[in-house]
């Protein structure tokens, strides 16, 4: 219950935006302002909740993770709607400090070495804490920054944490979930835990997805992620705008998205460029930050890049479509070295997600990869189809990876809160694996 008050000034201003958009006349200005006062009034208190200094004075993440997302998430918000330029310093310093020097691979925060919290920058262990209901908070940050500051790399970062961190934390079936998620898994997802929190947590971000997916602007509606989807977005240029998507991404790069808006109009569709390098503690080769192709009704449209979109303006009609490719390869990544536990290691990335290899498909985790080049492969028989990736150990023995989210579905392990009362302190999935 404790953590829930720390979500109260990101609603309450949420409230604010929903009633000046419904009603107009600066009718909700009023609680946004109310938010604003209680962030306002953290001060004299403890950096575990972050009330140690007033927040306009906080650059560096620290504390609880859950607390310190929501808080930040809050006041993005006020940042954007009030165009306060100390809260706008803080919020930007804090994203700066948490991303470039606190972020794991898979878009999830908190090393845990505080209490369920931040430890020091770029001490970043593989037995992270990275509790679940961080990466929900994480996203609803990125998301505000996003619409705060309209920069695609906010929506590269929440689409990470959504397909690793979030998805992680629940098993194939959506009956067992992560509290914690390490990057090395040693035991299974439980059915329940002491705090739930994450029960309720996990199911309510993901059915945000639709507020994912689009953001609006002044000028027109930015696309930030790209999953097969018909959702309606109102109040765009003074009218409603249908946008479905076709696409198998992240399996595949091939989107097409066709544009219905309600009444024909002249605006901009912004499309997301992804940008896989989402921070600087990580380097993924090869590079990938560009688009294969980009066309509309057929016609190829210039691929001029500006803060991670491209604007496409242009008179709309019903039945506009836009065809866009993601070029999807293997990339290797590696990590900065002040990360020690990831000296002399690599993982791997396809499209958006983190992959890692367990027990239930290689011999042995403690191997060096090979030489021989890696490929992808599609498997059908493998949770529903999966796009895996295959190579082989220093051994020539194979090496399979598989997305990070569906690790530890098959493995027979102790649940998560079991493994020390069993002993069995053996890895069954790792994600940074020896070169």
């Amino acid at each position: 219950m404790a953590k829930l008050f720390s979500f109260r000034w990101q609603y309450t201003v949420r409230f604010g935006r929903f009633v000046n958009d419904m009603e107009g006349n600066g009718r909700g200005d009023s609680y946004i302002a109310l938010a604003k006062f209680l962030l306002d009034s953290r001060a004299d208190g403890s950096e575990y909740d972050q009330s140690h200094v007033p927040v306009q004075q906080q650059y560096e993440a620290v504390g609880h993770a859950v607390r310190a997302v929501y808080t930040y998430s809050g006041m993005s918000d006020v940042a954007a709607e009030t165009a306060d330029t100390d809260y706008q310093s803080a919020v930007m310093s804090l994203w700066n400090n948490m991303v470039n020097k606190k972020y794991y691979v898979t878009g999830g925060v908190g090393s845990g070495e505080t209490s369920e919290g931040f430890g020091p920058n770029y001490s970043l262990r593989n037995n992270a804490y990275c509790e679940s209901c961080s990466s929900c908070g994480l996203i609803f940050f990125q998301h505000k920054m996003n619409i705060a500051y309209h920069h695609a790399k906010y929506a590269d970062l929440y689409e990470e944490t959504m397909y690793n961190a979030l998805l992680g934390s629940l098993d194939y079936e959506g009956k067992h979930f992560y509290y914690t998620n390490p990057l090395t898994a040693y035991s299974r997802r439980a059915a329940w835990h002491v705090c739930p929190c994450c029960v309720g947590n996990i199911p309510r971000t993901l059915l945000m997805v639709p507020t994912w997916t689009y953001v609006t602007g002044d000028d027109g509606i930015y696309v930030n992620m790209y999953i097969g989807s018909t959702i309606n977005v109102e109040r765009v240029v003074g009218t409603d705008i249908e946008m479905v998507q076709e696409t198998d991404y992240p399996w595949k790069g091939a989107v097409t998205i066709t544009v219905n808006p309600k009444q024909a109009k002249r605006f901009t569709v912004y499309v997301r460029v992804p940008d896989r390098k989402t921070s600087v503690l990580y380097t993924s080769e090869p590079a990938l930050n560009n688009l294969k192709s980009l066309s509309v009704n057929g016609q190829a449209v210039p691929m001029k890049v500006d803060n991670g979109y491209i604007a496409i303006t242009r008179d709309w009609k019903k039945g506009d479509k836009i065809n866009l490719e993601i070029p999807m390869v293997i990339q290797q990544v590696t990590a900065d070295d002040r990360l020690v536990d990831n000296r002399g290691r690599v993982a791997f990335r396809y499209g958006p997600m983190i992959y890692n290899v367990e027990k239930a498909d290689n011999k042995d985790l403690n191997l060096a990869i090979g030489k021989n080049p890696f490929t992808l492969e599609w498997r059908p028989d493998l949770f529903g189809g999966i796009m895996t990736i295959k190579g082989t150990w220093a051994d020539g023995s194979p090496l399979l990876a598989i997305p990070n989210y569906l690790r530890m579905n098959r493995a027979e392990a102790p649940q998560e809160g079991q493994q020390g009362r069993q002993g069995d302190r053996t890895p069954g999935s790792i994600i940074w694996i020896k070169k």
